[in-house]
Parts: C-alpha cells; sequence; structure tokens
C-alpha cells in the first residue's frame, strides 16, 4: 500500500538574514525530511526577503542556500510577491514575520482575509489597540487561516497556548504575572553576579538577547508589548494605555537617543542598587503583572528564595492564578531569549500552522495535494 503523499505547504520568509530569521531558515533545512515522513508535511520555502534583498523560486528554495540567491531588492518583484499573497492560491501557504517591522504587520489582516496563515515572531501587531487584535482573531477564524505567536511570549516556551485552553475550558484567570523579558532576566542575574551593567548590556548584545535596538527592551517598551499579549490571552480586556510602566533604567525613557552616554552613570546606580538588595536578602527583579483592575510592569526587591528571583540568566517564568488554580497555581518557565531559542518556538508554530492547513485541504478548500 503507498504511503499519502505529503501535502506541500508553501512558506514566506520575511526577515531571512536576521538573527530568528537565519536560524530558522537553517533549522527548516534540518527537518524538512522529517516533517514530510512523521508529520504528513511537505514544506517548501517558496520566497524570503528582508529590507535588502528578496529571493523567490514557486519550485522551493534550499534555505540553507539562500544567501547565495538572494538579489538586491527590486520594488517591482516585492510588489508582485506582495500581491501573489493577498490572493488565495492553489497551494497553502503560511507567512512567517521574523522582524519587529511595523509595516509587516500592517499586512497581517490581507494575509488572513486570503486564507494565508501568519506565524508572528513580532509583536508589532498584537500590541496595538484592542479593536485591531479582535479583528485579527476573527480573521483568522472566518477564513481558516491560522494565526500563530507563542514566540512573542516566552520564546520557545508554550505559554500562550496553556493561557488560551484555560478560557476554552471555561475557567477564568484571575491573575498573570512573571519575568517576562529573556534579556532584563540576563541583566540582572550578571548585575547580581558582580558585573558592571555596560558590561552586563554588551553581553547581552552579543548574544542576540536583546531586540535590535535595546532601548526597547530598557524602557521596558517591548516588555510592555508582552505582557499586553499575555494579558490578553488571560482575557483581560486591556489596551496599551492601561499598563503602567517603569523603565529598567530612566535614561532610556528620558533620553532615547542618548542613554549609551549614560552608560557609566548606570553602572554606579547599580552597584549601589544590587549592594542594596544583598544587604536585606533580596534580589532584583523585573516583573510583569496583570488582572482585570490593569497591569503594572516594576522593578521589585523580591526574597532571595522567590521563583522569580532564583530564576538562571536569561529565563522566564510565569504564574498563572485562576479560579480553580488558586491556591496552588500554574508555573510556566524556561529559556526566553536567544535567536535558536526563538527559531525553536517559530518552527513550532509554522508546523501547528501548516497541520491545520493540510487538515482542511481535503475538505474542498480548492487546495492540490503536491506531487510526490
Amino acid at each position: 500500500m503507498s504511503l499519502p503523499v505529503p501535502q506541500r505547504i508553501d512558506l514566506v520568509l520575511i526577515g531571512t538574514r536576521g538573527q530568528v530569521g537565519s536560524a530558522l531558515r537553517h533549522r527548516l533545512a534540518r527537518q524538512a525530511a522529517r516533517l514530510r515522513e512523521a508529520a504528513g508535511i511537505d514544506l517548501r520555502l517558496l520566497a524570503t526577503f528582508d529590507r535588502r534583498g528578496i529571493a523567490w523560486d514557486l519550485a522551493g528554495l534550499d534555505p540553507d542556500d539562500v544567501d547565495a540567491r538572494l538579489a538586491p531588492r527590486d520594488t517591482v518583484a516585492l510588489r508582485s510577491l506582495l500581491g501573489h499573497l493577498t490572493r488565495a492560491g492553489d497551494t497553502p501557504t503560511v507567512v512567517i514575520d521574523c522582524t519587529a517591522s511595523d509595516e509587516i504587520a500592517d499586512r497581517y489582516a490581507e494575509w488572513l482575509a486570503a486564507g494565508h496563515g501568519v506565524v508572528a515572531a513580532n509583536k508589532r501587531a498584537n500590541a496595538r489597540g484592542l479593536a485591531q487584535w479582535r479583528t485579527l482573531q476573527a480573521l483568522s477564524v472566518r477564513h481558516g487561516a491560522p494565526y500563530r505567536y507563542e514566540t512573542t511570549v516566552g520564546a520557545a516556551i508554550p505559554i500562550l497556548g496553556p493561557l488560551r485552553d484555560i478560557g476554552l475550558r471555561g475557567e477564568r484567570v484571575r491573575r498573570v504575572s512573571g519575568v517576562l523579558s529573556g534579556s532584563l532576566s540576563y541583566l540582572l542575574e550578571r548585575l547580581h553576579a558582580g558585573e558592571a551593567f555596560s558590561d552586563a548590556l554588551g553581553g547581552a548584545e552579543r548574544l542576540g538577547y536583546t531586540e535590535p535596538d535595546p532601548g526597547e527592551d530598557l524602557r521596558a517598551d517591548d516588555l510592555a508589548r508582552k505582557l499586553l499579549v499575555l494579558a490578553r490571552e488571560a482575557g483581560f480586556a486591556l489596551e496599551p494605555a492601561g499598563i503602567r510602566v517603569e523603565p529598567f533604567i530612566a535614561s532610556a525613557q528620558a533620553e532615547p537617543g542618548n542613554w549609551r552616554a549614560r552608560l557609566a552613570d548606570e553602572d554606579a546606580l547599580w552597584r549601589g542598587r544590587i549592594a542594596q538588595a544583598r544587604s536585606l536578602g533580596r534580589r532584583w527583579v523585573m516583573l510583569a503583572e496583570a488582572d482585570a483592575a490593569g497591569a503594572r510592569i516594576s522593578l521589585q526587591a523580591l526574597p532571595e528564595d522567590s521563583p522569580f528571583a532564583a530564576l538562571p540568566a536569561g529565563q522566564n517564568l510565569v504564574r498563572v492564578e485562576t479560579e480553580l488554580q488558586a491556591e496552588r497555581p500554574l508555573w510556566l518557565g524556561g529559556p526566553g531569549a536567544g535567536p535558536e531559542v526563538t527559531a525553536a518556538g517559530v518552527l513550532s508554530d509554522v508546523i501547528d500552522a501548516a497541520r491545520t492547513l493540510a487538515a482542511a485541504a481535503p475538505a474542498g478548500r480548492g487546495w492540490r495535494r503536491a506531487a510526490a
């Protein structure tokens, strides 16, 4: 008896030469054969582009060979590709956004409306107004277009899925709290280990833990986006303005373009803070919290035996209190930063989206089975 032909799924990767995009391409190349055999999906990289280059091949690109295939970004070619994505095609398609671009996030609605899956490591679309967030959710359901963004909170840690399931089974979340920034978790661990702030920040940048603009981490802008997504998945109707934010360093907020000039001041400030916390048997934690009353982000000196204070560098940890799990809350944690970890999480989302599209294909969606 012959085996079923794997369902071909076309992929369009945006942000191909970024740290996460590059790691994802190589992971795709390694896992393609196993996914055909074990999951019944044939993932083909149809196109990829970033700010400088574009590659597009209807037969599929070799993910490991993309750098050699990239041509200078051509406006006509890019417009043609983006136009292609506004239409439903014969082969189900998943668009993967590994950028931090508002311009790309603006297009999610049209891609979902065309029936394409969207996988986002980009937090921008989900950190806008509540009405816009609800629109994307509705488009996903209406058009059978999977919309996955697990890595926007916690990288590869499954956090949003379990939260969503809690709501679907009719259980109310009372409160979520946690350490959601792998970059700030790393900084604080290194500061408590005795490193100067400027050295710890340099290490976080070299490891790829920070945003392309580290000021987004230090102002807690990126953390606020994560908390907004987390809170909404927990069932709280939260607007961006509803989060009270304390920046990690005040100069990043007061002087957005000049905070690096103040690093020596931050070195001295953090030496004092760490010494003070140590004398009290405490450790600094950048804690994000949300409940029905609102959301807040603040630096807190917690007892050293607190699960949040005892986290290793770069780790995330979330505490979920529900009406059935108030005394014994749910804890979700693991590595929360780094391109390889994030790429692994993105691939999980891609596989989930691809399986959803493949399952719908025989049900009359008009998609054809791939040739062997």
